[in-house]
């Protein structure tokens, strides 16, 4: 008989999330994952999964992995092999560079040992193709060397054939046949040169001539690469040897990059399908939040979220109502979601779901009839049963589909009241699907038992409903799929009257729990604007008190600025007078500059303090674009960013020459400035004012 995670199709969901695992290996770990009754590793399943989420992207890829066992006793590792360790060994020292730098995943870093000695060996005899390098030892590099200088003169020898020796030849060129260097000759020409015949066409057409001139080089040829071989061959074993001495580090590494593979696989495929890690109750209660089943949600169909709590009052939740109304699905959404949490997977739930600890899980969720063992479905539901109730203890959460169905409704009624009260005797949490009446009458006469079902309007939307039993609509269903109008109209006449009042009064109450249901949804939603709106009057409140702030400040500069300005003036006027002793009436003349300059600047400013009046809801500033602008002490940068905008206010306004401030010092800001002004489409043309208004530490900008 199946076990519960196969009833509910945890192996289907492992399977598919195995998908985004990079390696084989991790595939299998995911495949391999089973549900946990252990709160510490379970605890630590979702720690890890926490903190690899924040570095995921920043791991090696994992694809290279495989599944490996100790190398065989008197076996030498290939080069390939070899070079698999190399990488194997660089992404170990690369995963665990990353957890140290980031602290994080203490618990597998430790067990990551990049045997570095081992990992530079590797990489000392190996090349990026898995062969011993030419190089790697001096007695290659020399046996290399002599071999490419033979080939060279092989090869002139022959080269002087082909063209000495044209007419002998079946083609122009020169090839290999069983490892020696030939010419491929005319058969009815071979004898006409001295060597030895190595191989002949299919066609027996074509001699392969070793040219007797190279025999004595290619022989050299052959002893030189039996030395080669010998050479790899004693580097091979000795890399392998050391390989040997480091497996169980290799071992290790692998099962736990594996294992990192694996919780990778599981963020995937929780960032693809929304899912978060569940928070854990140390109480036996289930708290679900949005759940929805997620093998539903991988195929694409739409899922209506469950909202469920129970636990804390009610120990026992009685589903009903009709055929196909979604109460199987209620109990496979439940199991599949506590089972993966269980497993260490995260589960499309919103936040606020809690699952609770229980000591076991256990349930039948399916109709399950035991050819093997001869049994009917209702045998064999009380075979898995009594194995049920045998494992039942505190703390245990069970799910039963279809209690007290599959026989005659009043002793199927009996079986299940007794069982029911077993169960919370033994302080089990319950979740059961039925359609017995007798039942839907005895929880709503009991503690710790709830009524709920599955919501129905002209067709089910399998929404739970809490605290209202389900009509089983067997007569409805029935009428929907055509049956007779006369057979639907006598079997209503044998329902008792009171029974189908019943059942109308049911449905109305369901109807009204819906309407109400929407209602507070609507009333969810419009305090979500309402927030939303709140936040983003307090972010503009914020904003404007800011702008004003930054204006106020801004004036504050450009105030100082005059008066520095002035100050300038005045001083450098006061120098000149005394330098000139100025008469009277050249005194009368300064001063009459000095005034002029000091109302054009005061009107040149205009600063409009905020409104008192609406000071509580907006500020309101209002400000005249100024004719000048300082971009002194700025970068170059900075300096030109606030002209450009500058220049952009000034024509809006229809100005006809601006002033811009930017001091001489080593004149790097006005020769900046004078270059893009000169190449400026808004620019008739650029001028330098007289030293008494600035001089060469204001540019003035005559505007088109």
């Amino acid at each position: 008989m199946k076990n519960l995670s196969s009833m509910v199709g945890l192996d289907i969901l492992l399977e598919k999330i195995s998908a985004f695992a990079e390696s084989e290996p991790g595939k299998n770990a995911i495949r391999n994952l089973k549900p946990n009754i252990s709160r510490k590793e379970r605890t630590l399943a979702f720690e890890n999964l926490t903190e690899i989420a924040q570095i995921c992207s920043l791991l090696p890829n994992l694809s290279i992995l495989q599944k490996d066992s100790t190398p065989e006793q008197n076996k030498i590792l290939t080069g390939e092999k070899l070079l698999y360790y190399s990488k194997l060994l660089n992404i170990a020292k690369e995963t665990k560079k990353i957890f140290t730098e980031n602290n994080l995943l203490g618990n597998l870093n430790k067990n990551l040992d990049p045997v570095l000695s081992l990992y530079k060996e590797i990489e000392r005899f190996i090349d990026e193709n898995g062969k011993v390098k030419e190089n790697s030892t001096p007695l290659l590099k020399s046996l290399h060397s002599e071999k490419k200088s033979i080939e060279k003169k092989i090869e002139e020898k022959l080269q002087g054939f082909l063209t000495e020796k044209e007419y002998l030849l079946q083609d122009k060129i020169i090839t290999t046949r069983l490892g020696r260097t030939v010419l491929p000759l005319k058969y009815n020409r071979k004898d006409e040169i001295e060597g030895i015949i190595v191989d002949l066409s299919r066609t027996q057409n074509t001699a392969f001539v070793e040219p007797g001139e190279v025999v004595t080089l290619n022989n050299r040829i052959s002893e030189i690469e039996k030395d080669i071989s010998i050479e790899k061959k004693r580097i091979l074993k000795s890399l392998t040897e050391k390989t040997k001495e480091h497996f169980p580090s290799i071992n290790k590494n692998i099962e736990t990059l594996t294992e990192i593979d694996s919780l990778n696989a599981r963020i995937r495929y929780a960032e693809k399908f929304n899912c978060v890690n569940p928070a854990f109750s140390e109480k036996s209660i289930v708290k679900l939040k949005k759940c929805c089943h997620p093998l539903l949600l991988e195929e694409n169909k739409t899922v209506e979220p469950l909202d469920l709590e129970l636990g804390e009052k009610e120990r026992i939740l009685l589903v009903s109502g009709p055929n196909a109304g979604g109460k199987t699905v209620l109990l496979k959404n439940v199991a599949i979601n506590i089972l993966s949490s269980f497993s260490g997977i995260p589960i499309p739930v919103h936040e606020g779901t809690e699952i609770g600890y229980f000591s076991n899980v256990l349930g039948i969720i399916e109709d399950e009839q035991s050819m093997e063992e001869n049994l009917s479905s209702f045998s064999s539901y009380v075979v898995r049963l009594t194995e049920i109730v045998k494992n039942a203890e505190e703390n245990a959460l069970i799910l039963l589909d279809e209690l007290g169905g599959n026989t005659d409704p009043v002793e199927g009624s009996a079986l299940s009241i007794a069982l029911l009260n077993e169960l919370k005797k033994k302080q089990s949490l319950v979740i059961t699907t039925t359609h017995l009446s007798t039942l839907k009458f005895y929880a709503e006469e009991q503690e710790k038992i709830v009524n709920g079902s599955m919501e129905y309007e002209d067709g089910p939307t399998y929404h739970l409903q809490l605290g209202i039993p389900g009509g089983s609509r067997a007569i409805a269903t029935a009428e929907k799929f055509g049956l007779p109008k006369q057979i639907i109209k006598e079997a209503k006449e044998y329902i008792d009257s009171e029974v189908f009042e019943a059942e109308k009064l049911i449905e109305e109450l369901s109807l009204r729990n819906r309407k109400l249901r929407e209602q507070e949804q609507k009333i969810a939603e419009l305090k979500k604007d309402l927030s939303k709106l709140k936040s983003e009057y307090d972010t503009k409140i914020k904003n404007v008190k800011q702008e004003q702030k930054t204006i106020l400040s801004e004036a504050k500069e450009k105030a100082e600025d005059i008066i520095t300005e002035a100050r300038s003036t005045v001083e450098s006027t006061i120098k000149e007078i005394k330098e000139t002793k100025a008469s009277k009436q050249s005194i009368k003349k300064y001063k009459k500059t000095f005034s002029h300059t000091s109302k054009d600047k005061q009107e040149d400013t205009k600063i409009v303090t905020p409104s008192k009046k609406f000071s509580d809801i907006s500020y309101h500033v209002d400000m005249d674009v100024p004719l000048e602008v300082s971009v002194r002490g700025m970068t170059k940068e900075d300096a030109w960013q606030t002209a450009d905008k500058f220049l952009d206010k000034a024509v809006f306004a229809n100005y006809s020459s601006v002033r811009i401030l930017h001091g001489k010092g080593s004149w790097i800001l006005r020769n900046m400035l004078h270059k893009k002004l000169a190449e400026d489409p808004r620019i008739k043309k650029i001028e330098t004012p007289p030293y008494y208004e600035g001089g060469e530490g204001v540019t003035i900008a005559v505007l088109k």
